[in-house]
This record gives C-alpha cells, sequence and structure tokens, in this order.
C-alpha cells in the first residue's frame, strides 16, 4: 500500500508538468492601428512595430453590441441584421466576419479589409435586398366565354431570392449619401457578402 502512494503522486506530478508544457494557442488577433497620416493599418503585430499607434478604445455600449454573434448566417435576414449591427457598433473585424473570404489573395484581402473599413464607420440609413428584374409576358386578351378554367387564372410569378445587398449610407458628418452593392453568396449553408 505504501508503494501506491509514490506512484500516485508521482503521476500527480507528471500529469501537472505535462499540462504546464503543453503548447498555448496562437494569439491570432487582428489589431486595427492608426497610421502617422492618419490612414488605418490592420495587422496582427503590434502597433508600434508597423509605425502606427493604437485605435483608440470604444465605449462601452458599443462593445456590448458586438457581444452578440451566434455563427454564420443561415437566412438573408439573419445576414442583414448582422451587418446592421455591426455598421452601428462601427465594428471592422464584425462586418470582415460576415465576407466571402474562399480564394481571396492576400493583396487582394488587405484592398477588401480596407472597404469594409470605410463602410463601418459611416452611419447606416438602410439596408435593402435586391432581387434581379423579373420579366413580364402581357397575356393575350380572349373573348368572353362565361368560365374560367383554373389554369387560366394569372398567378403571381415565383419570388426569386435576392442576389445582392444595398447599404445606404450617410457621410460622418450626416452630409452626404453613398450606397454600396454587396453580391450574396451561399456557401456551406451559410449567406455570405462580397464586393
Amino acid at each position: 500500500m505504501s508503494a501506491a502512494k509514490p506512484i500516485a503522486a508521482l503521476l500527480l506530478a507528471s500529469a501537472a508538468l505535462a499540462s504546464w508544457w503543453s503548447p498555448r494557442p496562437a494569439d491570432a488577433q487582428v489589431r486595427r492601428c492608426v497610421a502617422a497620416d492618419g490612414g488605418t493599418i490592420f495587422t496582427d503585430r503590434k502597433c508600434s512595430e508597423v509605425g502606427g499607434s493604437p485605435q483608440p478604445a470604444r465605449s462601452a455600449d458599443r462593445n456590448r453590441a458586438t457581444a452578440v454573434r451566434s455563427g454564420c448566417a443561415r437566412s438573408v435576414r439573419a445576414l442583414m441584421q448582422e451587418m446592421q449591427h455591426a455598421i452601428d457598433a462601427r465594428d471592422t473585424n464584425r462586418l470582415a466576419g460576415l465576407y466571402h473570404w474562399p480564394g481571396m489573395s492576400h493583396a487582394g484581402g488587405y484592398q477588401v479589409l480596407q472597404r469594409l473599413d470605410t463602410v463601418a464607420q459611416r452611419p447606416l440609413v438602410n439596408i435593402t435586398a435586391q432581387r434581379p428584374a423579373q420579366s413580364v409576358v402581357a397575356a393575350q386578351q380572349r373573348g368572353f366565354s362565361g368560365w374560367t378554367s383554373a389554369r387560366d387564372i394569372p398567378t403571381a410569378p415565383r419570388q426569386l431570392p435576392p442576389t445582392s445587398l444595398r447599404l445606404d449610407q450617410t457621410g460622418a458628418n450626416g452630409a452626404g449619401a453613398s450606397q454600396t452593392v454587396f453580391s450574396l453568396h451561399r456557401h456551406l449553408g451559410c449567406w455570405w457578402v462580397s464586393l
């Protein structure tokens, strides 16, 4: 019985040592820095290493708005709502989380991130789901026959799914207007946007 105690202590010590030596998850945080000329720099390094300074902290009410995120958008309505929350919070990273990135080059990714930052910083007026135009066929007039077959009653054409989202925004000071159109993509059961 006395031999079991040293073995148990040895196992406990080796488990503690193994947990201490286990690899830590990598910190993959994207930092938003302000360059000397006032531009925005996105990096995974410290702002001082790239010649910038950290972005000022957001107010508490904006941080509260960014806390809720539940996976990918399973519907266009959920995608629109998430875009609204990201823009209202001025959160470029949250908006970038809705972007369809597959196949994007490194340089292209930085360009898109700059455009998303511009969109995220402007006040949002409206988001509109745009559908493709449907052709309208004029029905031929037939003479009155006294009765109508159910096949002859006109029906509304099937509504096509939206293909893009149009964002209407104002300038930072409320003057001017801008529109940005994002195309919609369905990928792995989720809705995503791209420019």
